[in-house]
């Protein structure tokens, strides 16, 4: 059996906090050779979504014809999930995670023999191998992978192996009763208002560069949407006259995003004063020479500014955590926060409910009947 210390480093999302971090660091491209994929595979493009499900499937089966190896049934995957219209991001996410684990099991082993315990033992060779191993940029740490990392490895291969029994490519799915790995429910970081307002006073208001970047910066806190959602918001997409974005979220699903009237007058300024001539394109955020602003870009922007405010760590998905506190805070229910931010259940948003919960506790410490009783 191969030791994970030869494994590369898959590529993940640099979206946010929920993102895992990568096996052995970020920044590695997936191999082809290895049925990684042949997608796109800058690290913003792996999406280690918990909506990678494969449900609602078009039909793959190829009856009458035997997988052989491991690499036969990752092709049979591609060839399905390219049919059936998932991401390049989720294709990645499974194929590169099933392709580490092809290679922990040494070789290209006959689909037939795979076991469920092969997958625990993988589990539990990569709970005891270290951070950022071979890693060509990154030093070795001593800490362990973190569980979400993980878990979402372990994930991936139970998707696929669940994939290959639904269209009927195997007899049986191994890795059904494999559990999958606790993860530990961490508090959702966010930033105080004093610190977001402390943000949105860093950009020179009376440069063109300066209101752009404050223009985002204030969309992003105001409507939470996500980087890419932000990235790819077009010219006409800004509904002024009812006060709504049209953005494209994950799954290539549309939604109808709600800005209020402080974004409406930045966005409509930064239009009409700010906003360079476009070249070639009808995104609305651009460079000062006229051309879209990409993912790493507006990373940056966030990045910088949150720095010069002495904020620590500062990037758009924290920003959409705040949002999204705040909007609970000021009285915005659950429901439709969740619609907002484009989430497929309630789940991340109770999170979200659990943060702004803490509110009552501060509320009753400082009003406390019996604490306030004499004696």
């Amino acid at each position: 059996m191969a030791s994970l210390g030869g494994l590369e480093p898959p590529t993940h999302c640099l979206e946010g906090s929920s993102c895992p971090d990568s096996f052995f660091g970020l920044g590695a491209k997936a191999d082809p050779q290895r049925g990684a994929t042949a997608f796109p595979n800058d690290e913003r493009n792996v999406a280690l979504s918990r909506r990678g499900s494969l449900s609602n499937p078009v039909s793959c089966q190829r009856r009458g014809v035997e997988l052989a190896t491991l690499s036969d049934a990752l092709t049979a995957y591609l060839i399905c999930a390219k049919a059936e219209g998932r991401s390049p991001k989720t294709i990645l996410w499974v194929t590169s995670s099933v392709g580490y684990f092809r290679k922990f099991l040494g070789g290209d082993p006959d689909i037939r023999a795979i076991a469920a315990n092969d997958l625990r033992r993988f589990i539990i060779a990569l709970q005891e191998s270290p951070k950022y191993n071979r890693h060509p940029y990154n030093k070795p740490r001593q800490e362990r992978l973190s569980p979400q990392s993980i878990e979402t490895y372990a994930r991936a291969i139970r998707a696929f192996f669940g994939f290959l029994h639904r269209e009927e490519l195997i007899d049986s799915n191994p890795m059904q009763k494999v559990k999958m790995p606790k993860v530990p429910v961490k508090v959702v970081p966010t930033f105080s208002e004093q610190e977001i307002e402390k943000l949105l006073s860093q950009p020179d208001r009376n440069s063109d560069r300066g209101f752009r970047d404050y223009t985002i910066l204030v969309t992003f806190y105001d409507t939470a949407i996500r980087l890419s959602e932000l990235t790819g918001l077009g010219e006409g997409g800004i509904d002024f006259d009812n006060g709504y974005l049209k953005v494209m979220g994950k799954g290539s699903k549309e939604r109808y995003v709600p800005f209020g009237r402080v974004v409406a007058k930045a966005l409509l300024k930064y239009k009409i004063k700010h906003r360079p001539e476009p070249i070639g394109t009808d995104k609305f955020f651009l460079t000062m020479d006229g051309r879209p602003l990409d993912a790493g870009r507006l990373e940056k922007i966030v990045k910088e500014y949150g720095q010069k405010a002495g904020l620590g760590r500062c990037y758009p998905h924290k920003l959409r955590h705040t949002s999204s506190v705040a909007y609970l805070r000021n009285g915005g229910d659950p429901f439709t926060l969740q619609k907002k931010l484009g989430h497929s259940s309630l789940q991340m948003t109770r999170h979200y409910s659990n943060l702004a919960d803490s509110d009552i506790r501060a509320a009753h410490l400082k009003h406390s009947p019996a604490d306030r009783l004499k004696g």
